[in-house]
């Protein structure tokens, strides 16, 4: 039985169901016309794809890349993506793949709804390139001061002596003192490597902790570690330096609500009015699980287990671990909690890095993951960009099968 026969029913029942799921099903239509509804953007439909790319981006290479997602999707079990590719920001390619959708759910089109996971933190990279550009905001000045935050939630907390000196930029490289890899900190506030936990995975933790009946809010995430110790001294590692050990969603949270101390707006307000005119993130939106009222463009997510939900704290219920029992978007907004279609992250490339602050910086690549998710975003060295958006990160033949198929893709684009 395929995933989508089993996740039949409204959207109470689909959301128990994929709880159980086996994940990864292979699909059952004659063939992959019966599985693909491709969208394009531009030009008359011939092989999915423009009449008339520019000179640059041939026609094979284009139907190349829309093969290679077309063979990925079909014999890894991924019942919806997108794929955008632009130059210049002007779109070559934009195609959407899924099967049919469960009941409750839309089908899926180019202007569909999938969270993109980290890839929300290059939004807020572009947040805080903006305020600094106008002189608003110095990277360089200490997060917690600039917060208003000087006392811990947990008062027998002591915080860690450097806990002040921690900046922007610092929390922009991931050297702010965190480390999801082995996790930000025991429970007892103390770090014993491989025994810790990302603060941002443990809503239902902290907020028992601070006996809330609901769960904290960014700021109460913010008062709480500040009252933790951190793993290392801010600005010893950083991404680099560690190979990437030191990366912290904690620290994207606490940009965005720099953001939103600096401008005075909510984070979400200012990603819509203040990055440049013509860079339109008005298809981006933070994905919700809180608010009762879901917006009917996004799409379902295929992710398996379920665990005891992050939604309240003192409930034993589970939930999916796409659905509550992992993670709560509304928190992560910055860090991981957003929304968009693949359209909108290829756009987004060609006037902000993927990676870090400034604008375009060719050679970068971002991915994103979380339970029902996979995605990712290229600004090549050729000037194309390119995003794509799963609504799963379970394949058939394991996670080599995404590094695969992201490697194949970025070397196609690199020979247009």
């Amino acid at each position: 039985m395929s995933l989508l026969e089993v996740c039949v029913g409204s959207r109470r029942e689909f959301l128990s169901s994929c709880a159980g799921a086996v994940v990864g099903a292979r699909y059952e239509a004659s063939g992959v016309a019966d599985f693909l509804q491709t969208t394009v953007l531009q030009g008359p439909i011939s092989v999915g794809l423009p009449a008339s790319p520019p000179a640059e981006v041939t026609q094979a290479n284009l139907a190349a890349a829309d093969s290679l997602m077309t063979n990925f999707m079909v014999h890894e079990g991924v019942s919806a993506g997108q794929l955008a590719i632009c130059r210049g920001g002007k779109v070559l390619l934009s195609n959407n793949y899924a099967t049919k959708p469960p009941r409750g759910y839309e089908p899926v089109t180019r202007t569909s709804l999938f969270r993109i996971a980290s890839l929300s933190k290059m939004f807020t990279c572009a947040g805080i390139t903006v305020l600094r550009s106008r002189g608003d905001l110095d990277i360089d000045a200490k997060v917690f001061p600039l917060l208003g935050i000087d006392t811990p939630a947990i008062a027998r907390d002591k915080p860690d002596p450097h806990i002040n000196e921690i900046t922007v930029k610092h929390l922009v490289d991931h050297a702010g003192g965190w480390n999801d890899h082995e996790g930000c900190v025991a429970k007892d506030g103390t770090h014993v490597p491989g025994t810790g936990w990302d603060p941002m995975f443990a809503a239902r933790q902290m907020a028992l902790e601070m006996n809330l009946n609901r769960p904290p809010s960014r700021q109460e995430i913010a008062q709480y570690m500040y009252g933790k110790k951190l793993q290392f001294a801010p600005g010893t590692q950083d991404f680099r330096s560690t190979g990437s050990k030191s990366y912290s969603n904690l620290g994207y949270m606490l940009l965005g609500l720099v953001i939103e101390k600096v401008s005075g707006q909510a984070y979400m307000d200012f990603i819509h009015k203040e990055l440049e005119p013509d860079c339109d993130t008005s298809n981006v939106y933070l994905s919700k699980l809180m608010d009762a009222v879901k917006d009917p463009r996004e799409v379902w997510y295929v992710s398996p287990g379920s665990a005891p939900t992050q939604l309240k704290p003192r409930s034993s219920d589970l939930l999916p671990s796409a659905y509550g029992g992992d993670f709560i978007p509304e928190l992560h907004d910055g860090a991981g909690g957003l929304m968009t279609n693949a359209e909108t992250l290829a756009q987004f490339s060609f006037h902000y890095a993927v990676w870090g602050l400034g604008r375009r910086a060719a050679g970068y690549t971002r991915s994103g993951s979380l339970p029902g998710t996979s995605s990712f975003t290229y600004s090549r060295p050729n000037g194309i960009d390119c995003g794509f958006v799963l609504n799963t990160r379970e394949f058939n033949g394991g996670p080599k099968r995404l590094e695969e198929f992201s490697s194949s893709l970025q070397g196609l684009l690199d020979k247009a």
